[in-house]
């Protein structure tokens, strides 16, 4: 059964939010969108960012997904743009953030799962 994660894809003046995953988390030190399980009953837009970054989102329609395997499962990884109230973040999961341009996401360490929702913003954005 696959595990619907949501993934915020965050466009700000012309850049992207990327977080890395902290060392002791499952994918450490990986790039990817932030987000998180979908929660049962939970829409992936009520899903995103609160409880990653500590910030309140006004999420729109989903934008792309994508399906991953991997040793512990399959998840669906749901991208949902998101604009900020604040980017005052409270990192949770994360040990760092960066703001990129959408054409150099790629040259990131992505996980795996986060590399097509990439390619869609280097498409609609780059």
């Amino acid at each position: 059964m696959k595990k619907p994660v949501a993934a915020a894809v965050v466009h700000l003046d012309g850049k992207t939010l990327t977080t890395r995953r902290s060392p002791d988390q499952s994918l450490a030190c990986l790039w990817g969108f932030p987000g998180g399980k979908i929660e049962h009953e939970e829409s992936p837009q009520e899903c995103i960012l609160r409880e990653e970054l500590g910030v309140d989102p006004v999420a729109g329609e989903i934008i792309a997904t994508t399906t991953y395997a991997h040793p512990g499962g399959e998840i669906e990884l749901i991208a949902i743009p998101v604009e900020l109230q604040s980017t005052q973040f409270n990192l949770q999961f994360h040990d760092r953030f960066d703001w990129v341009q959408p054409q150099e996401i790629l040259q990131y360490n992505l996980a795996p799962a986060d590399i097509p929702i990439a390619q869609e913003i280097i498409r609609k954005y780059g």
